[in-house]
């Protein structure tokens, strides 16, 4: 599908789409994202950490709107999150801040865990700075990271071996689409932890109706939505530094009790008059 054109209509005035998919292959990004600058449009929207990177790598003049991707990605890209510095703004679907809430909720559910295993893509930029940033959130709660980098599926075998041999006893599966919305890593994961009796928590809906302990996520559609906002905007006139990166205000609690019961976990009262959903 790449090359496809549409036309849209904006306030009396035609606007032409032009869209380019990598179709999963990410190393063609940084070649889409030049194509899309030589047709030199008013603006750019991309979503997650690795389009972002390609297309602020092509251009530092045509505004950029990203969203969602990670903070982190967003922080770095768009130079100041109240006033961006750069020609990108946009909007975060994972904040930092939910993976220090994931321990925190971890703790409650067992004062025991003192060992968590961090999946990551060392691959994505958004998390090439864990389990680093996560430190000092781990040390309030009394736990120690450890950092496990998975790039591919062939990566969770040694994963697991890691995993059990420095004495992990949860996981925290980060909001990584590789991982998340893969249907080979994600139920790997789920189901080797699950049998060893570690729980698996992340900012990642997707996870506990999986079979997760829990997942605190955002709503998906509510920053893509803010972005087409910010798009708009700069169509009329806007300029990245007139649109702060909006952080993810609104989380979604979702635990499984059927996985608490098997893992041998008792869901906190505190923890119960938080959640949003229950799976039975």
């Amino acid at each position: 599908m790449d090359g496809l054109r549409a036309l849209g209509y904006i306030e009396g005035r035609n606007v032409a789409f032009e869209y380019r998919f990598a179709d999963g292959d990410y190393k063609r990004l940084p070649a889409l994202a030049k194509e899309l600058v030589a047709l030199r449009p008013d603006v750019i929207y991309t979503h997650t950490g690795l389009s972002a990177d390609a297309v602020a790598g092509a251009t530092t003049t045509i505004p950029i709107v990203i969203g969602p991707a990670g903070e982190t990605s967003l922080t770095r890209l768009a130079g100041n999150l109240a006033r961006p510095t750069t020609n990108v703004t946009g909007t975060a679907l994972n904040a930092i801040g939910q993976d220090e809430k994931c321990l925190q909720l971890l703790k409650e559910f067992s004062p025991t865990i003192t060992r968590v295993a961090v999946l990551v893509n060392p691959n994505n930029f958004d998390y090439r700075g864990y389990p680093g940033v996560l430190e000092a959130a781990a040390a309030q709660s009394g736990m120690t990271l450890i950092g496990i980098e998975v790039r591919n599926v062939s990566d969770l075998t040694p994963a697991f071996a890691t995993i059990a041999a420095k004495g992990a006893n949860a996981i925290l599966l980060s909001a990584d689409p590789l991982f998340t919305f893969s249907d080979d890593i994600r139920p790997q994961v789920i189901a080797w932890a699950t049998g060893r009796r570690l729980p698996v928590v992340s900012p990642s809906y997707r996870v506990a109706p999986a079979g997760g302990l829990f997942s605190l996520s955002t709503d998906l559609q509510a920053p893509a939505h803010r972005a087409a906002f910010y798009v708009h905007r700069i169509l009329k006139g806007a300029k990245p530094a007139d649109l702060p990166v909006e952080l993810p205000t609104t989380f979604k609690l979702v635990v499984n009790s059927k996985t608490a019961a098997v893992l041998g976990l008792a869901i906190p009262q505190s923890v119960l008059l938080r959640a949003d959903e229950v799976i039975q």
